[in-house]
């Protein structure tokens, strides 16, 4: 029995300890970095039960402080198997936005999932201690470039990645930018939080009984400037569907992702750090695929492997932003 086998079982077995009658069951996601099973109850009830690679658990110990924070739209744990790394959560969606965009965009819905997870990243802006003691990685703006330092030294990986040469050495005469950059966007002083480093309109979801609009894939979270992962989504939105940052909805979107702080800075600040982000993005895409490909190494299937280019992809943005 394979070892996402074991988890299911497991994940059952708890269900029925609790009085439920196991309906069906069903693989809904196989990934290097994840393992999911949507499992329906006679009763009516659907929970996922979801496995991950060791250095990857995070996820459980995330959603708990979040839940402890009184945070709001994200899933609800309701067990965890350390031993076998999973755990099973409630349900709180019934289709992605993603999913829901084929044909156009709904603003109001992804509006309301950003305004939801910049509320939650606001409660939590000041604990960044807490965060740490639970083994969330640091990359805060005083490490910021220093860890994208320490990513371009890695030739090997750089080389296999698909970055030329030249590439490499124009990413190291850029450290000085970087730096230059980070220092320019912490003058803004937006208290850094969680960032999360997978938020886009994939992992928003909407619930067809409430109309909540609620985050899931909490594992890939770091402790950041809250706009990366905002820019990061904004990217993402505009690169799978027909927004373009001419029109617009896309400005509207970005007043949507700074509106929050507003009570620190006033807009135009505000979205001077936003742009400053956005050039710093590549960075932060970058040095999120390298911790997947590190957490993945040992499997037979790695992010590497899914996702080969992808951190070349990534800087490459960065020196796009610098051309000369």
């Amino acid at each position: 029995m394979s070892k996402s086998e074991q988890a299911l079982q497991w994940g059952m077995q708890y269900l029925t300890s609790k009085k439920l009658s196991i309906g069906d069951y069903k693989k809904v996601a196989h990934t290097p970095y994840s393992v999911v099973y949507a499992i329906k109850t006679e009763e009516g009830n659907v929970f996922y039960l979801k496995k991950t690679p060791a250095a990857l658990f995070l996820e459980p110990k995330v959603l708990d402080f979040l839940k402890k924070q009184k945070c709001k739209n994200i899933p609800e744990v309701l067990a965890k198997n350390s031993d076998l790394c999973c755990f099973l959560m409630t349900s709180c969606g019934d289709i992605s936005l993603h999913q829901l965009f084929k044909e156009e965009i709904y603003l109001i819905k992804l509006n309301q999932g950003i305004s939801n997870y910049t509320a939650i990243q606001r409660v939590v802006e000041n604990k960044a201690q807490q965060l740490l003691s639970l083994g969330i990685p640091d990359w805060r703006l005083n490490k910021f470039a220093e860890l994208y330092y320490q990513l371009i030294q890695q030739d090997k990986l750089l080389l296999e990645e698909g970055l030329s040469r030249s590439e490499i050495d124009r990413l190291n005469q850029l450290y000085p930018r970087c730096v230059e950059l980070c220092k320019d966007l912490a003058k803004y002083q937006i208290p850094e939080t969680i960032g999360h480093c997978d938020f886009h309109e994939n992992n928003i979801l909407l619930d067809n009984k409430t109309g909540a609009v609620n985050i899931i894939d909490w594992g890939e979270i770091v402790i950041t400037h809250p706009f990366f992962s905002l820019t990061g989504c904004l990217w993402h939105v505009t690169y799978f569907n027909k927004l373009k940052r001419t029109d617009l909805a896309y400005r509207k979107l970005q007043s949507q992702c700074i509106a929050p702080w507003l009570n620190l800075c006033n807009e135009e600040n505000l979205l001077n750090a936003l742009n400053i982000s956005d050039q710093l993005n590549g960075i932060y895409a970058a040095l999120g695929y390298a911790r997947m490909y590190i957490a993945t190494q040992d499997q037979s299937s790695t992010v590497q492997q899914k996702h080969h280019g992808a951190i070349a992809g990534c800087l490459r943005s960065f020196l796009q932003h610098n051309l000369q």
